[in-house]
């Protein structure tokens, strides 16, 4: 009888070890998803900022994402059980980075101006990632609407612009090459879409009258407040 007890006391204390060895298993599985889940979040991000970088001149939009990295990569190193050096490291160039971009008064290098049809494909999808970021970032209450509708405003003017100055810039290499019928229809193309388009900026009735100007012969350029100097000197 009492070694019936002795075996029933080892087999239940058997069963506590590893129902303690699977929650333990299952717990790290759970932080270790929850870590994945913020880590796909924060590179989302830095393809979004890094796109901001490249495109639109104005950096107060790619800060303001950046900055919601740095929040991501916090909850991450909460979760860290192990070194957390690498997340710490991440943090440091994240909130160096946002210091960069709330210093610049615009990026030299931005240009809407893309060289090929993938180019222009990713970097819309990217704009359209980022507004969705801004409007969850403002929901969260740390943008205004004032400040989103103003951010949203100048992504969808960069969404549009992406294609345009890209057609025009192609418009200009044909016209380069003596090619009139194919530089037209480039040209043709990039004032279609601002026909299309219905966003207020008013620099989108100007590229048209301009657009129209150069397709007729009387103007070989757009005006360089207009169009990326890039795209100018190349």
């Amino acid at each position: 009888m009492a070694v019936l007890i002795v075996l029933i006391v080892l087999a239940l204390v058997a069963l506590f070890i590893v129902s303690a060895i699977n929650r333990k298993q299952e717990l790290e599985q759970v932080r270790r998803m929850q870590q994945r889940k913020l880590k796909l979040q924060v590179d989302a991000i830095m393809d979004a900022v890094n796109c901001m970088e490249q495109t639109i001149p104005n950096h107060m939009i790619a800060k303001c994402i950046n900055d919601e990295s740095i929040a991501l990569l916090q909850k991450i190193l909460a979760l860290e059980t192990g070194p957390k050096t690498h997340i710490e490291n991440s943090i440091r160039h994240a909130l160096m980075r946002s210091e960069e971009l709330a210093t610049a008064k615009s990026y030299a290098n931005a240009s809407y101006q893309k060289d090929s049809d993938a180019q222009i494909t990713h970097t819309q999808l990217q704009l359209g990632e980022a507004a969705t970021m801004l409007r969850h970032i403002c929901a969260q209450g740390k943008l205004s609407d004032t400040e989103l509708e103003v951010f949203t405003s100048e992504l969808s003017w960069a969404f549009l612009m992406v294609s345009v100055a890209s057609f025009i810039a192609q418009g200009y290499k044909f016209s380069r090459l003596e090619n009139r019928f194919a530089a037209q229809g480039y040209y043709q193309k990039a004032q279609n879409l601002l026909l299309e388009s219905l966003h207020p900026d008013p620099r989108r009735t100007r590229m048209i009258k301009e657009l129209s100007e150069i397709i007729e012969g009387s103007r070989t350029i757009m005006s360089r407040d207009l169009m990326p100097e890039r795209a100018l000197a190349d």
